[in-house]
């Protein structure tokens, strides 16, 4: 029955009323460890959140708190996507831009993350920003809201999945060109070694998806291990360019008439940091804890927790990271000119020997094949929720889980097929590909602004349906919503600008043009499939008839 039709609501007691609301307040706080339910390993707060979002629990909960944020910061792989991510700030504001970006976008990004937190203790489920739009906008809007975040969300996970494994396939031929100066790192190469590293990702998510919680927490020591083992050296050994170049001396080579557009454009390193991105190799957020929900013991307080934790860590991280390039790259002409493309490499050149860059880098390359597996379960989570809503093609299929390993075996097959499909496109033309995969940026700003506007919206005009959370904002809730929204636009708008003035179709900025046709597809989609289908997750929750009641 489609959501808002009249039918639906029906005339009810005081008491039958309360009844309703009273689950929809379930407690959440609940955690029985030895509530096994059905083998999934649910606590009590976990089967009544998924009872009152009016969804069956399919997925195993085989995370807890250290293993799931052990799992986002090795799926964010702060440091490592940092390090090959500053030509932007270089380009236009040069060092300080470094510097100062990820300083002002660290606080900007801070009421974006809690108010997540306080969504996802809400709400945890691996819809997460669609599900959120549903449940709490307006009734008049809340199907074409989510469908609509749910599109983007999951078209641009898709895309991030393709470009997130070209930094490996990079990385393995800086290694060749390392001993092989005359190596001159051909895109079907490229592409090969992109298409391998999809297929080492889904086999760990196919055939060790069991142990895929087992081994985060030794990997995540690995991931600090090589941060000092990268970063020593370069403080021990590169030479430095003075204080005064590195928090004063800003330089302008994007060609922008304006300085401060130019900082502002600049920005854009600082802020894919925040959002685990860069214009070329993807990652996931903090927020990838949230997709992760249903596979989480008590996740409504475990999920909350694993987010802003490493949303912490992170940034902390990457202050350090670009801290380090800023001192240690005395010429920036000279990094951005690297045979390479990447200033790191320059950097570490200049920091240590052939052979020890050798080892860091397979280290690092060890680090991102990690990422790329916890990378690829995240967004099969988020296509398998979504389809589960009936929101994509194919729904029924994709939305399957296997019997016996209880994983969405045909999410992961179909995101392992698309992320292969645009790495072929690679061969023909670099410029489409990274066309396709620019949705990622702007496609996530859009789903937080409108999930947190649809909880402010909610906080503001019926206070007393909102469900019960365990990272409560309490009387800051709305001014922190407020803040989440304007820095969210505010990102949205410069993540559309090229980092040249003068633009060519090879660096133009792609994503107005991707974002724009990803929104036209989905309304056809929804013109001839979805409107017979898709209602949105709000059609199940409990408590929602309540809700329609007090309007």
């Amino acid at each position: 029955m489609a959501p808002g039709s009249g039918s639906e609501t029906l005339e009810m007691t005081s008491h039958q009323q309360k009844a309703e609301y009273d689950l929809s307040a379930a407690p959440v706080d609940v955690d029985t460890e030895r509530n096994e339910h059905n083998g999934f390993k649910s606590t009590s707060a976990d089967v009544a959140n998924m009872l009152r979002m009016g969804k069956e629990q399919q997925l195993v909960r085989r995370f807890r708190v250290l293993s799931m944020a052990s799992f986002v910061a090795v799926a964010t792989a702060t440091w490592e996507f940092a390090l090959f991510n500053v030509t932007a700030a270089l380009t236009n504001g040069g060092r300080p831009a470094l510097i100062y970006g990820i300083l002002w976008n660290v606080v900007g990004f801070c009421p974006i993350y809690l108010s997540m937190a306080e969504l996802s203790s809400m709400a945890p489920i691996a819809g997460a920003q669609y599900h959120w739009v549903s449940e709490f906008s307006p009734e008049s809007l809340q199907r074409s809201l989510s469908y609509l975040t749910g599109w983007t969300s999951t078209l641009a996970w898709q895309a991030g999945n393709a470009a997130g494994v070209f930094l490996v396939g990079s990385i393995v031929q800086i290694l060749i060109s390392l001993h092989n100066e005359a190596y001159t790192f051909p895109q079907w190469h490229t592409t090969l070694l992109a298409i391998a590293a999809v297929t080492v990702a889904y086999i760990g998510n196919t055939l060790g998806a069991k142990f895929l919680h087992m081994w985060q927490n030794v990997v995540f020591s690995l991931h600090v291990l090589v941060y000092l083992g990268i970063l020593i050296p370069i403080w021990v050994n590169a030479p430095r360019a003075p204080s005064s170049n590195v928090w004063a001396n800003f330089t302008f080579d994007g060609g922008w008439p304006s300085n401060g557009v130019a900082v502002l454009i600049g920005q854009q390193t600082a802020m894919f940091a925040q959002l685990g991105l860069d214009t070329q190799c993807i990652t996931l957020t903090p927020s990838l804890a949230a997709h992760m929900s249903e596979e989480v013991k008590n996740a409504s307080k475990a999920v909350p927790k694993a987010m802003i934790a490493i949303w912490l860590v992170n940034s902390v991280l990457a202050f350090t990271t670009f801290l380090t390039v800023a001192y240690h790259l005395p010429d920036i002409n000279a990094g951005l000119n690297d045979p390479t493309l990447y200033p790191i490499i320059h950097i570490l050149r200049q920091s240590m020997s052939k052979e020890w860059m050798t080892v860091v880098l397979t280290f690092v390359l060890c680090l991102l094949v990690c990422s790329n597996m916890t990378y690829l379960a995240a967004v099969t989570r988020d296509i398998w929720a979504f389809a589960r809503d009936q929101g994509f093609p194919f729904s029924d299929w994709i939305s399957r889980v296997d019997s016996k390993s209880h994983i969405p075996r045909n999410a992961i097959s179909v995101t392992s097929a698309v992320s292969i499909a645009l790495s072929l496109i690679y061969i023909g033309s670099p410029v489409a590909f990274y066309a396709m995969t620019s949705l990622l940026t702007v496609a996530l700003l859009q789903c937080y602004c409108l999930s947190i506007g649809c909880i402010l919206w909610r906080r503001i005009v019926r206070p007393e349906t909102l469900p019960p959370a365990t990272f409560p904002l309490g009387k800051m809730g709305v001014p922190i919503n407020i803040a989440a929204v304007l820095y969210a636009l505010f990102a949205f708008f410069w993540a559309f600008w090229p980092t040249f003035y003068d633009v060519t179709a090879k660096n133009f900025n792609w994503a107005s043009a991707i974002f724009m046709g990803a929104l036209v597809i989905a309304g056809i989609h929804f013109v001839f499939v979805a409107r017979h289908k898709y209602f949105g997750p709000v059609a199940h929750v409990q408590g929602r008839n309540i809700r329609t009641k007090l309007k």
